[in-house]
């Protein structure tokens, strides 16, 4: 029982680690431009003008770096997604549609927060949870023993 309930927030917090560790390596692979950090941290000082930069920004910024934040999330889902399964031993699959679940509220908080190209809403939306639940069917499933 102890596992089954310290199966999701210890998945949580290596999800988030996923997440951030697959962010920060697609960032370095795919630099935004300095157009990009500076309307990000005109966005984070809470300027007016600050949602408008990163819309006009976004144009300058490589489409690698926009799929490898999409990337980030689905891996992010997978590896919460394992883990929790590991964790607890039993429900898989609902341990991984509700990282996958979680993720995709995340990622949708975050395009909702700092403008993204519409193309990626679609994206954020069904990748992680599609991950998350898939990761979960497949963990749960036990190995054929042969007899």
């Amino acid at each position: 029982m102890l596992r089954f309930v310290i199966a999701l927030p210890l998945a949580l917090v290596i999800t988030t680690i996923a997440i951030a560790l697959a962010q920060a390596s697609g960032q370095r692979l795919f630099p935004v431009g300095a157009e990009m950090e500076a309307a990000v941290a005109s966005f984070i000082r809470q300027d007016a003008a600050g949602g408008q930069a990163i819309i006009d920004a976004q144009p300058t910024v490589p489409l690698g770096a926009y799929l490898s934040v999409i990337a980030a999330w689905c891996i992010g889902a997978i590896v919460g997604a394992w883990t929790a399964a590991r964790i607890a031993g039993r429900s898989a699959l609902v341990f991984g549609v509700t990282i996958g679940l979680l993720v995709t509220l995340a990622a949708t908080a975050q395009m909702a927060t700092i403008p993204h190209p519409a193309w990626m809403w679609p994206l954020g939306i069904v990748f992680p949870l599609f991950c998350g639940a898939l990761t979960g069917a497949f963990t749960g499933r036990a190995p054929r023993r042969s007899a």
